[in-house]
């Protein structure tokens, strides 16, 4: 959780996580994903679940004007969706970050996202799951689309 300790949300984690498999920064994409914090912002789906969406995307979506994305890019996403909704992690109930926040005693009325706060383990299984489905369907993650 040392991310979490220097400010960064679940989302942002996550993609930083993957960001690190390929041994390369981006902060305009870090700073974009902080977007998805808190559900949006709004209690909506949660961080460490649309983080892990985006770190699959940014393996198989398009992304360049000439470029395809893999096909089955949109089910390795639904992989990692219906796994989360199954998966009890940490006491977790539902898909919206403000029901896992509730759940948890925690409130995200101030406006304060902090991954530390009892999504740890729900982030950091959101990422080895992502990084696994990817792995499985033959993508290497620690490559980019233009490497691999």
């Amino acid at each position: 959780m040392e991310l979490a300790a220097l400010g960064y949300s679940c989302a942002q984690i996550v993609m930083i996580g993957g960001l690190r498999l390929m041994g390369r920064e981006n902060p305009d994409l870090v700073r974009a994903m902080a977007g998805l914090a808190g559900g949006a912002s709004c209690g909506a789906i949660c961080g460490a679940l649309t983080g892990g969406i985006s770190l699959i995307s940014l393996h198989t979506a398009k992304g360049l004007d000439d470029e395809r994305p893999l096909p089955g890019g949109r089910t390795l996403a639904g992989a990692l969706i219906k796994w989360f909704k199954e998966e009890e992690l940490g006491g977790r109930v539902g898909l919206n970050c403000s029901d896992i926040f509730e759940a948890a005693g925690q409130s995200l009325d101030n406006g304060e996202m902090n991954p530390a706060a009892g999504c740890g383990e729900l982030v950091e299984h959101a990422w080895i799951k992502a990084v696994q489905i990817l792995t499985e369907n033959n993508i290497d993650p620690s490559l980019g689309r233009d490497e691999s």
